[in-house]
């Protein structure tokens, strides 16, 4: 299979699931190169939540947003083929707003319009406003050819019949002329300006151009519609629907456009093409044709000494539930919106791990410019995996909460070829500090090691307790500024970039040393700390598992994981930390894990096993 240069996955038993998995690896590794990105257009990425594979995308030279959204496959022999509907969702100030219907113009002026197209599957009323056509991947059964393809309206033009006015001082003013366009946009055109990039993506990732093009027209109708609201649909000459489809390996692609619908009725236009053909006129200016002798090359915006490419290593640490993984959400949003990609790595404890489900990618996922991966075994070897892959502009380590990162800094040696050691950022849980000072000595060392110390939870306590905690926090670490924070948002530039003259001097030149001993340094075994992960697949009473989180024993400490409440019946994400606990909606349906981790002390009689017993007995 040539596809094996970029996808792993199995097409035959889950042929859905596999098409979507194969877009996934073309957006992804197209971006996680930072020369080729730029080359190719890539000016943002991310993943939305939804029930089938969904991203919105900017790419050069359109000020909106992109949609894409699975929508199914279709029959077709010999192949499988999945259809996106493909969105454009201007910004409120381009000149293309103008060639919208007055409905839509209308919503890009509503104060949460850019929410909207955040989450725009779960608004379905508000995309259609927005719909341009439909994007299509088709794989061959056998795994020897690829196609893409696009289908969309040279003009999505409605006519409003009787004119459209708006009462002023009781006089109609007219704001469309009876007989005028409502909605005049140039769908064709701005879809291919995102098929451009995906195609360029796809010759990058297969490694070899496209082998075949063909380019149909068919006779298409505009919208009229009257003051009752009344719709017909009118042939007119001067709009034609138009099917691009471009064919990579070795198929008879003519297959794919035979099963097209439009096969019952002659094309307006046809232009095929097939290798080793001169490339047509309209189209031999396409970056596809050369996509494949793109280097990978380095990004000009890291900021890095002129002759260092490593990328810098930003180590992430903070005790059980003290808001890492926000810290990491805002991170990563505010890296992509200057077009730099951070890969990162996790170091869960339990043996389900759940802080990559909370940020919506894994080694083949993106979310907002990231790709993850878990820390199983040695650093140095999840470094290497994801430099041999990728070519993030970044790379965060974060740590378990029971990690303690001064085992991690030892290693840093080790890792000097690859990467460059930047930053260690420790987070602070300023409600629960003493106590988890008190009982466990990893708090004070993450503390220790830090170079930014962030005070995050400031909310939750008053401004007495925080000066005493930053006096407490200077104690431990004189040397880390201390940034307060609510929910881990913090600029993200104190992480990124940080100034080399703030850090301990023992952390710029050389990893910490190991105790005075000579031996490791303590872990969260020396503090008698353990995790239990116990399978939740029933469907809990809401009341009954609340009565259980509430009178947990007090040696556990963290609770998290993914389980089904009733009343109303919904995924529900589960987040307990030293007594207080949140349960909030878990949308992504993807996800079937049902779990609970419990981490906390040994003690008698065995915590973990009360705890159990609580959670069993609210099994419906």
């Amino acid at each position: 299979m040539f596809l094996n240069r970029f996808f792993q996955g199995d097409l035959h038993s889950r042929p859905e699931h596999g098409i979507q998995e194969i877009l996934r690896a073309v957006l992804v590794r197209a971006n996680f190169v930072p020369a080729v990105r730029r080359r190719v257009g890539w000016r943002g990425l991310k993943q939305v939540m939804a029930d089938a594979e969904c991203w919105t995308v900017r790419i050069n030279g359109f000020a909106g947003v992109f949609g894409l959204f699975f929508s199914g496959l279709e029959s077709c022999p010999a192949w499988f083929r999945g259809r996106f509907l493909l969105y454009y969702f201007p910004d409120p100030d381009e000149d293309l707003v103008e060639k919208l219907s007055l409905r839509a113009v209308e919503s890009t002026q509503r104060p949460d319009y850019l929410q909207l197209v955040r989450d725009f599957p779960s608004h379905g009323e508000f995309c259609d406003l927005f719909g341009i056509g439909l994007f299509g991947l088709a794989v061959h059964s056998r795994g020897r050819a690829l196609a893409l393809s696009l289908e969309s309206l040279s003009s999505i033009r409605t006519i409003a019949e009787d004119g459209i006015f708006l009462s002023d001082n009781e006089q109609p003013v007219p704001m469309i002329a009876p007989g005028g366009r409502d909605q005049d946009f140039p769908a064709m055109e701005t879809a291919s300006g995102l098929f451009d990039t995906l195609a360029a993506s796809t010759t990058f990732n297969l490694g070899q151009p496209p082998c075949y093009l063909s380019e149909r027209r068919f006779p298409a109708e505009q919208i009229v519609y009257d003051r009752a609201g009344v719709a017909r649909s009118v042939a007119v000459d001067d709009v034609w629907k138009s099917i691009l489809l471009l064919g990579y390996g070795e198929s008879r692609f003519e297959n794919l456009e035979e099963a097209d619908p439009d096969t019952n009725r002659p094309p307006t236009h046809c232009l095929r093409w097939h290798s080793p053909e001169p490339c047509p006129a309209d189209y031999s200016e396409r970056l596809w044709w050369e996509a494949h002798r793109l280097e990978p090359g380095k990004t000009i915006d890291k900021k890095l000494p002129a002759l260092d490419e490593r990328p810098p290593l930003v180590i992430l640490t903070g005790f059980l539930g003290s808001g890492k993984t926000s810290l990491l959400q805002h991170f990563v949003e505010y890296q992509t919106q200057r077009s730099r990609f951070v890969a990162v790595i996790q170091n869960e404890i339990g043996e389900v791990g759940l802080d990559g489900k909370l940020l919506d990618y894994t080694v083949t996922e993106i979310d907002e410019g990231c790709v993850c991966c878990s820390l199983i075994g040695n650093l140095k070897r999840a470094v290497q995996g994801i430099l041999e892959s990728f070519s993030p502009d970044a790379i965060v380590l974060e740590t378990s909460g029971l990690a303690n990162p001064k085992n991690l800094l030892d290693e840093l040696e080790e890792l000097a070829e690859w990467v460059r050691f930047d930053t260690t950022v420790t987070m602070v849980d300023a409600l629960n500090f003493d106590a988890g000072l008190k009982d466990y000595r990893i708090v004070a060392d993450q503390v220790a090691v830090a170079d930014v110390l962030i005070l995050n939870k400031s909310d939750l306590v008053d401004e007495m307790r925080l000066r005493d905690l930053r006096r407490r926090l200077r104690q431990l670490n004189p040397n880390a500024p201390v940034v307060v924070s609510c929910r881990g948002d913090v600029p993200p530039a104190l992480i990124f970039g940080l100034d080399d003259r703030s850090r301990p001097e023992h952390d710029r030149n050389e990893p910490a040393a190991a105790g005075d001993d000579g031996r490791p340094h303590r872990t969260h075994a020396h503090d008698h700390l353990i995790s239990r992960t116990i399978r939740v697949p029933r469907v809990l009473d809401r009341q009954a598992f609340i009565t259980a989180i509430e009178s947990l024993p007090s040696p556990i400490f963290r609770v998290k994981g993914l389980i089904e409440l009733s009343a109303p019946r919904q995924t529900t994400l589960l987040q307990y930390v030293a007594g207080r606990w949140d349960i909030t909606p878990f949308p992504d349906p993807q996800t079937q894990d049902r779990f609970l981790t419990f981490i906390g002390r040994t003690e008698e009689p065995d915590p973990f096993q009360t705890a159990e017993a609580s959670i069993r007995a609210a099994e419906t």
